[in-house]
């Protein structure tokens, strides 16, 4: 459905945002204004205060219209990550686009994690990489580390260089295709941390998820077979020949996935796993160490 804006003369800021809003509500998006906004400062290269600053600010005829393109695209159910092509992480701005993941801000808690460790990690590994977002801010927190990055697909790690190279970690990172390790040589690759979130959601819960996911961001970078597990067991088998001994394994899990994790990794692998929760008191984030290492 296209948005009903007749184009006759100049509108303002505050007439635009108006009709926004009543549009976006009308197809059902949830906080409406607030998208409306998001769409109107993406537009105008502004922040959302400035809407508020120049209610009366005159909106040129093509911007009117490239905005009523960005309200049809998202009563499309299309992200908005997508249809601005930038997300925040970890007070980064990641620019994403149509087949790459769009991070999440429960993933913010493995940098959380990762600035505990002591001593500081040199050398990180981010498998899954998507973006880059996890890689970029590991490095922004550890600037004197070096982040190798590896994601399966081409189209992700070209996003992820230029958000490197946008945020100036560009030399502190090295890029690299392949599924998980591959690219990489055991034995000889060794890290001190390795994060990870991984695809995680079982096929059957595809029907449940919102539309805005489930038909619109890479299928590769949410399902995962095995009930969802999949990846986590071949990268729990894979990761010894890849972690220095002291060092950590970080991974998002899913909703209910902590306690088949917590067994899975006591019975078949030589970690032992905890958890930290997110703000909704999901089990979201496995830390992983050797079973007998320190801390």
């Amino acid at each position: 459905m296209k948005m009903p804006i007749t184009m006759t003369k100049e509108k303002t800021v505050s007439e635009l945002l108006g009709q926004g809003t009543a549009f976006l509500e009308a197809q059902g998006i949830a906080l409406p204004r607030r998208e409306a906004e998001l769409l109107l400062c993406a537009l105008l290269s502004c922040r959302r205060i400035d809407l508020y600053l120049e209610p009366a600010r005159p909106i040129e005829t093509d911007q009117e219209g490239l905005f009523q393109s960005y309200l049809t695209r998202r009563a499309r159910r299309e992200p908005i990550q997508y249809i601005t092509g930038q997300v925040d992480f970890c007070g980064l701005s990641i620019s994403v686009r149509p087949g790459v993941f769009i991070p999440r801000p429960e993933t913010e808690l493995i940098v959380e994690r990762a600035r505990t460790i002591s001593p500081a990690p040199c050398r990180i590994l981010d498998l899954c990489t998507g973006s880059g977002a996890l890689a970029i801010a590991l490095a922004k927190e550890f600037p004197h580390s070096h982040v190798v990055a590896a994601d399966i697909d081409e189209r992700p790690l070209e996003t992820a260089r230029v958000n490197a190279e946008r945020h100036g970690c560009l030399p502190q990172l090295y890029f690299v295709r392949g599924d998980l390790f591959a690219p990489l040589q055991a034995g000889a690759d060794r890290f001190d941390l390795i994060v990870c979130n991984p695809p995680y959601i079982p096929e059957r819960d595809r029907p449940t998820l919102q539309p805005e996911v489930r038909d619109f961001e890479p299928a590769q970078a949410l399902f995962a077979p095995e009930e969802g597990t999949a990846f986590y067991r071949r990268i729990l088998r894979k990761a010894p020949s890849f972690l220095t001994q002291e060092g950590s394994l970080l991974f998002e899990l899913g909703a209910g996935q902590a306690a088949w994790f917590q067994a899975y990794a006591a019975q078949e692998t030589m970690f032992s796993a905890t958890f930290l929760q997110d703000p909704a008191g999901i089990d979201r984030i496995a830390v992983c160490r050797r079973r007998g290492a320190d801390g």
